[in-house]
This record gives C-alpha cells, sequence and structure tokens, in this order.
C-alpha cells in the first residue's frame, strides 16, 4: 500500500493535510463505506480514501449529488457499517430533506460522520456561509469542529462513536484551512476485523414504539425525544468532551472562547499581546457544554467570542448567559468586534483583543515590509480559464454563430470553471447561480418572451448532478431554450474527478459510461448536435442549424479537458503537444486573438504592437490559428 494514509504503525507520526487526516480517522474507525460530490475544500478526503478503499474492505463512491451521497451513507449504517459523507458548505443544502428525516427517524446501527468543508472567505466557492447554522439549528444534531489536522483524524473516530451512541449523524464541521493546512498525525490502530453486514429497520421499530405507546405514528414525537432525549445526551457529552477545555485560573476579568482552528488564533494573539484570560476552547460546539460556559461566565467579567463564519456559537452564550450571568458582557460578531464575514486571522484576534482589553493595536512592521518590498512586481491578474480550454472555444463559437445570425440572446452559466466564459472577453453569459441553476432559470425566462433565444450553459459534471430535472421540466412545459453542456469529460474544476459519463468511478473500476445525449433525449429533448469545439468552423455552422430551429434543442460540446489531457500523456510518458508562435512579419496587430478569444497563453506586446506566444503555456490546441484574420499563427516547427 503506497498511500502514507495507509500505514499500518499505531504511534507513528506523519504531516497529513486535513482532509487526508479526514480519511485516515475514518480507516481507524473501520469505516467501510464512503460517498461524497467533489467539492473544493473538501474533495481529497474521497480521492484519499478511494486509492486504498479495497485495501480495508471499504466501497468509496464519487455519488452523482450530495443527496444521493447521503442517501447511499444511510443505507450502509442500515446494514450495520460506519459511513463517511463528505462535501463542501454548498453541497450540505442538498442533503437537508433527507439529513433531517435521518435525524429524526435515526440511522442503522452503523455510525454516520458527515464531513463538511466550510469555506470562509468563499476562495473556491460562489459565497460563503456557516453551515453549522443548519447542522444546529435544522437538523439539530451534534457538531464537532477539528482545530487542525490531528483533531481532523482524532474528531472522525469520536463521531462514529457518538453516532453509535446517540444514533444521530454526527456533523464535523471543516473549514478551508483546516482541510488543506497540514500538521503532525500521531496514528492510531487500524482495527482488523470487518464489520459483516446486517440488516437493521431501525425506522419500522421506531414506528412500532410509536404505535404501542400512542396507537399511532406521531411524527411530533420524533421531534420531541431530540430534544427530551438526543440533545441532553448529547449536552451532557458536550460537558465532558476532552476538547472542550476551559483554562481558568481565577482573577481573570477576560473570557475567551474559541472554535474551530480560531482556537490556534487566539492562543498566538493571547501571547503575542500578553494578556491574562480565561479560555474556553470548543471542540464540540453543539450543543453548548453549558457546565463549562456557566463556570467561565461566573469568572470573568467580559467574554469575546471567535468562530468563523456566522455567530452561531455567540448566539447560544448570549442566550445562556442572560440567565447564568446577566452581568458579563458578550463581545463577536453580534457586537461588532470581530469581523461579520471572511476568515479571521491572527492578526484580526489581535485588534478585536486589544481593542476589548484596552491595549495597544499591534503593529507588526515585518509585515509592511514584506509588503512594500513585493508591491512592484505586483500586476492586475484575472482569473481565466485555461490555455487550451475547449470551454473558451465553445463560447466563441456560440457567440459567433448568433452573431452570423443576428440572434440577441440571453446566456445563462452554471457553477464550474466553465463559470470564467461569463468574463471578458467571451461574455458568453450575463447570470450564474448554483449548480443546476443555469437550465433551471432558462425555464423562466424563456417563458418571458425576452431575447431572441435563451441559452443555458452546464458542464457534464454538472448536468449528471443538477441539470436533468430542470431538462425535464423544460420538456414538460414546452419551454424553448437551446442548452449547451460543456463536456470536458472530467469534474474539472475540483480535481478531475470520474463522473458517471468516465466509464470510470472513483475506485478505478470500470463502468458502463452514462451518455448524456441519451439522457437528453429521453428528457424529450429532440434536437440535438454533438460538436468538437477545436473545429470552430464546422461547429459555428451546427450551432447556427440548431439555433434557427423554433424549439427545445441541446448543443453537447465534446472535448477533453486540455489539463487532463497534458496529465495523462504525461503519465503514458508522451511528450506534449507542439507549441505555436506567431510570425511577426504577418501579424498586422489587430488584436483579435487578444480581444475576441483571450487565450493566456497568447501575449501582447505593446512596444512592437503585435501578439506573440507564451511556448510554456502553449498547449497546442490550434484554436487561434483558427480565428486569426491574418493566417499569422502557425505551429513551431522541431528542430
Amino acid at each position: 500500500m503506497a498511500s502514507k494514509v495507509a500505514i499500518d504503525a499505531p504511534g507513528k507520526k506523519m504531516l497529513l493535510m486535513g482532509n487526508e487526516a479526514v480519511a485516515r480517522g475514518a480507516i481507524e474507525a473501520g469505516c467501510q463505506f464512503a460517498s461524497a460530490y467533489p467539492g473544493t475544500p473538501s474533495s481529497e478526503i474521497l480521492e484519499t480514501l478511494s486509492d486504498v478503499a479495497k485495501d480495508f474492505g471499504m466501497h468509496a463512491q464519487w455519488s452523482t449529488n450530495e443527496m444521493v451521497a447521503l442517501w447511499a451513507g444511510a443505507g450502509a449504517t442500515y446494514c450495520g457499517q460506519r459511513a463517511l459523507v463528505a462535501g463542501k458548505h454548498h453541497g450540505i443544502a442538498w442533503m437537508v430533506d433527507p439529513l433531517i428525516n435521518f435525524a429524526h427517524w435515526q440511522i442503522g446501527r452503523g455510525g454516520m460522520v458527515v464531513a463538511i468543508g466550510d469555506d470562509p472567505q468563499g476562495h473556491s466557492s460562489s459565497n460563503e456561509f456557516d453551515s453549522r447554522n443548519l447542522a444546529s439549528r435544522v437538523f439539530e444534531i451534534p457538531v464537532l469542529e477539528p482545530a487542525d489536522p490531528q483533531e481532523a483524524k482524532d474528531f472522525v473516530k469520536i463521531g462514529f462513536e457518538l453516532s453509535e451512541q446517540l444514533k444521530s449523524p454526527i456533523y464535523v464541521r471543516l473549514t478551508t484551512r483546516v482541510c488543506h493546512g497540514t500538521g503532525d498525525v500521531t496514528y492510531g490502530e487500524i482495527p482488523k476485523e470487518r464489520r459483516r453486514p446486517d440488516f437493521f429497520a431501525t425506522p419500522i421499530e421506531l414506528g412500532m414504539e410509536m404505535i404501542s405507546k400512542y396507537g399511532w405514528v406521531d411524527m411530533a414525537y420524533l421531534h420531541d425525544r431530540v430534544h427530551t432525549v438526543r440533545l441532553k445526551e448529547a449536552e451532557e457529552i458536550s460537558n465532558n468532551f476532552t476538547h472542550n477545555i476551559l483554562t481558568i485560573n481565577g482573577g481573570e476579568e477576560l473570557g475567551i472562547i474559541a472554535t474551530g482552528v480560531t482556537r490556534h488564533y487566539v492562543e498566538e494573539a493571547v501571547r503575542k499581546l500578553g494578556i491574562k484570560a480565561a479560555f474556553l476552547q470548543l471542540g464540540m460546539s453543539f450543543p453548548l457544554p453549558t457546565e463549562k460556559v456557566r463556570k467561565l461566565l461566573k469568572g470573568v467579567k467580559k467574554v469575546v467570542v471567535f468562530e468563523e463564519t456566522d455567530p452561531v456559537v455567540e448566539t447560544d452564550v448570549r442566550s445562556f448567559a442572560k440567565d447564568a450571568a446577566p452581568g458579563v458582557q458578550i463581545f463577536g460578531k453580534i457586537s461588532g468586534h470581530t469581523p461579520v464575514s471572511g476568515e479571521l486571522n491572527v492578526l484580526k484576534v489581535m485588534n478585536t483583543l486589544a481593542k476589548i482589553s484596552g491595549k495597544d493595536a499591534p503593529v507588526i512592521p515585518e509585515r509592511a515590509d514584506i509588503k512594500e518590498m513585493i508591491s512592484p512586481y505586483l500586476g492586475m491578474r484575472r482569473i481565466t480559464l485555461c490555455a487550451a480550454c475547449p470551454h473558451r472555444a465553445s463560447g466563441y463559437v456560440v457567440k459567433k454563430a448568433c452573431e452570423a445570425l443576428g440572434i440577441d440572446y440571453i446566456g445563462v452559466g452554471d457553477i464550474g470553471c466553465y463559470g470564467m466564459m461569463g468574463l471578458p472577453p467571451i461574455l458568453s453569459f450575463q447570470l450564474t447561480n448554483a449548480m443546476g441553476g443555469s437550465i433551471g432559470m432558462a425555464n423562466g425566462i424563456a417563458k418571458t418572451g425576452l431575447g431572441d433565444r435563451v441559452i443555458a450553459f452546464i458542464g457534464d459534471s454538472t448536468f449528471y448532478h443538477a441539470g436533468l430535472p430542470s431538462l425535464i421540466n423544460a420538456s414538460f412545459n414546452n419551454a424553448k431554450f437551446t442548452t449547451v453542456i460543456l463536456d470536458n469529460s472530467v469534474t474539472g474544476m475540483t480535481g478531475f474527478q470520474p463522473h458517471p459519463g468516465t466509464g470510470q468511478n472513483a475506485m478505478g473500476e470500470k463502468v458502463n459510461p452514462v451518455s448524456i445525449e441519451a439522457l437528453v433525449r429521453a428528457c424529450g429533448i429532440d434536437e440535438v448536435a454533438i460538436l468538437d469545439p477545436y473545429n470552430i468552423t464546422k461547429s459555428i455552422e451546427g450551432t447556427k442549424q440548431l439555433l434557427s430551429k423554433d424549439k427545445a434543442s441541446c448543443i453537447i460540446f465534446r472535448r477533453a479537458c486540455s489539463t487532463e489531457y497534458l496529465r495523462q500523456r504525461r503519465k503514458q510518458g508522451l511528450a506534449p503537444p507542439k507549441p505555436f508562435y506567431v510570425d511577426q512579419n504577418i501579424c498586422n496587430g489587430c488584436m483579435t486573438c487578444v480581444n475576441e478569444f483571450g487565450c493566456p497563453a497568447i501575449i501582447w506586446d505593446d512596444n512592437t504592437q503585435k501578439a506573440s506566444i507564451d511556448d510554456a503555456q502553449c498547449r497546442g490546441c490550434a484554436n487561434c490559428t483558427q480565428i486569426c484574420p491574418q493566417k499569422a499563427i502557425k505551429m513551431a516547427v522541431s528542430k
């Protein structure tokens, strides 16, 4: 077994990324089922497990979406096996309906850990939000918040134990800095025995319990027992949780409560400022460890809460303090003392603590010196599609076809790397929302009569994930718009994971690929064209033909992701495609390649007023040769 997470060496320390540590925790917990849909910052959890799953009698799968991942995981628990379900914060929204039901009706006798990577600051997401609001307020299930890779591993193991004790899913809330940070992780034992599957009809048992008690199935009883039984037991667990650590020596006027990675920021900030404070570190943030919070409140005059992203713990502390210690001042997001959005860091924590404790705000000259040193080398950098990305060519084709037909179209985009098609110079669409939202919104826009045509752009993996119901809806309601499916044969934005159309699953097993065109036709769309965006002229003509028809239609632009294509060539020991160059004697500086296509490998020289091509970035797609009016772009000749 080559993977470092698979080493069976209790006590050994290994440097792991937080997501790898989650995977190791699942292995040490004897987890036998893992499911997820790829999404940054959590993608590496399932990727890590899929590489070693067979070695540990585990099944690991990329599910078509997060709801299916949760259903599949729950199915494993009803057969007595432990299941890990992973995703990012947007993915938890897909799990809402089934997760509420599993929280009320209980899972099977196998434990379930739901590990979700929140993305404060929205580094790789369309927005930021705090998934703890759903976990604590809607699902009403215990929430664990690891601060580093070691705790990520440990909390997953603990989560499975708590899940089986409480007969409830357990929520492990990760954040980007925990998911992608690295640290030493001490390994525990890997269980040698594997649980034999056995079916447990837990919901039927609960139903019979209600019938014997009331004479009927009382749904309110399910919710009642969450509060009167499970959450009370979970609160007792939280009060005794070894990672809910209260440090109070007496005489402190200031108390600090911190969750997740902010605990480390607090430790450093307190040390740098030299302040005296009582400190409650919360590894289990819901339910609140009321006895420890009470003890903290009784010993101080002020309390500041540090957490990312919303004031979830702060709200609970404020509510509890009204009766337990009404005279104590509570500071945090609600009071405006900590940022209401984005990530925290040591400097932000130091500024808050300095203000509350009456100390001077910290000055770190090194930061200013570094900023001054690098500022001359910093330039504007716009996010863009990769060189040779087929999505750029697809957007160019659609735009040119519409221009040729004189069509004023309304474009709706979706979530994926192709979201950058909405940026200059391609400008394929004006709207984006959530996964599947392109086809979904097109259903409504098409019925308003605006524009000559409505065009919805969606990626292949996203189409399997969330596009199908909306496309069925379009057929069902006779919504006449064109769906453009960008099939690059991989889940590109999150790390090149396979999807139902690739013919391979997460564990590398060959499976029957699910045909996109067959699905589209099964949804009731008869007009379907499959085009190669690298053949620009032919694709423009094919797009014009389809857009000329007054009915619902679908264009599938099929060409492999350029980055994945190069990765596969390297694995096979093949050289990269030959780059192209601009013949400076022919180029007249028209800037068509820059202003209309915008490949990052194309460089504009203000001095010569001509374009050139960066050999290091060029991937030999030949698209630029097709759009250059002067035919000045040519393939490099090997020497």
